[in-house]
């Protein structure tokens, strides 16, 4: 009896899969001829296509030219951070409400270029804001914001401190790299930035002429007193203080290293914003979301499409539905 309960239950889960398998096939039958009949409909598909087209050709703002993208990586000296984020914010202001005379007078464009959108975010790196010196109230307040979602998200009290920004530019297809060249000449033509820049340059200039006099003469000392402290002692007497010979050494090693990171340093501090990719940075947009023309076709034979399956599937479940 067990043996014939098991072979029904049996049966009953094969009939089962048999039926879901021709009910399947039914639906792709379905669909394969109803994807038959929309291809043989070319009329049909053809003036979903124009349709699609006239709409895209009157939703494009022809009047607008095209636009190149380009994204700067860009190096901020000088603690400027706070002015160069309200200089951008001002292009950006200016670009939306097509103030043409500011543009042609601030920053020297010409007729046929100009600024869709200015955008600037900052590269985060959290040994750029300890190494200012913040406060430590401040630096709680940092850490209470920062959150944790594919990369730190900081609070927008700091984005200015950090040294490194990416500067992203959507401008008219007219525009060259001398356009891009102008936006940064007019965040640097900043009488405050130039005096900056000369008193960075005399500071670094400065302190390696200072350095350099002390390696002199710590070469001159060792010089002097290399054949006294042979197979003697490593301590020097210098007027009567002793001078401990390694200590001299880690000190000259010390203001080399230190020279190498100042002339480093003169390398990205020469304007208060330093453009680190010198490339050309131009891309066209030829972005698939913006020819409105194409765009809107595709998606019009897509929901027709979608439109025709919904259809067919629910004639043939009523149809089931009505058999049964």
């Amino acid at each position: 009896m067990k043996n014939n309960f098991k072979e029904n239950e049996e049966l009953d889960i094969i009939v089962l899969i048999e039926k879901i398998k021709l009910m399947l096939l039914s639906v792709f039958l379905q669909i394969f001829r109803r994807s038959k009949n929309f291809l043989s409909a070319w009329k049909q598909l053809l003036g979903v296509i124009l349709v699609g087209v006239l709409l895209g050709y009157f939703q494009t703002d022809h009047d607008k030219p095209l636009s190149k993208e380009a994204t700067l990586l860009v190096k901020i000296n000088f603690d400027a951070g706070n002015f160069v984020y309200d200089a951008v914010d001002l292009i950006n202001s200016k670009a939306l409400i097509n103030d043409n005379k500011f543009f042609y007078e601030e920053l020297s464009f010409d007729t046929d270029e100009s600024i869709d959108e200015i955008t600037i975010i900052p590269i985060i790196d959290i040994k750029d804001i300890v190494e200012k010196n913040i406060k430590a109230n401040e630096i709680n307040v940092l850490f209470d914001n920062l959150e944790y979602e594919d990369g730190f998200s900081v609070t927008e009290g700091f984005k200015s401190d950090y040294d490194y920004h990416f500067i992203s530019l959507s401008v008219s297809n007219n525009s060259s790299i001398k356009t891009i060249n102008k936006v940064i000449y007019y965040l640097n033509n900043n009488p405050l930035f130039k005096e900056l820049e000369v008193r960075n340059k005399q500071r670094i200039i400065s302190l390696i002429y200072e350095n350099e006099e002390t390696i002199e003469q710590i070469n001159k000392i060792l010089d002097q007193n290399s054949n006294k402290t042979k197979g003697v002692s490593h301590e020097l007497y210098i007027d009567n203080k002793e001078v401990d010979f390694n200590e001299i050494i880690r000190t000259k090693i010390f203001l080399q290293n230190k020279n190498e990171a100042l002339r480093d340093e003169n390398l990205v501090t020469k304007k208060t914003v330093m453009t680190i990719n010198k490339s050309d940075v131009l891309i066209e947009n030829n972005s698939f979301f913006e020819n409105k023309m194409i765009l809107y076709p595709i998606l019009f034979l897509l929901f027709y499409a979608a439109i025709t399956i919904v259809v067919a599937i629910y004639f043939y479940l009523d149809k089931l539905d009505r058999a049964s």
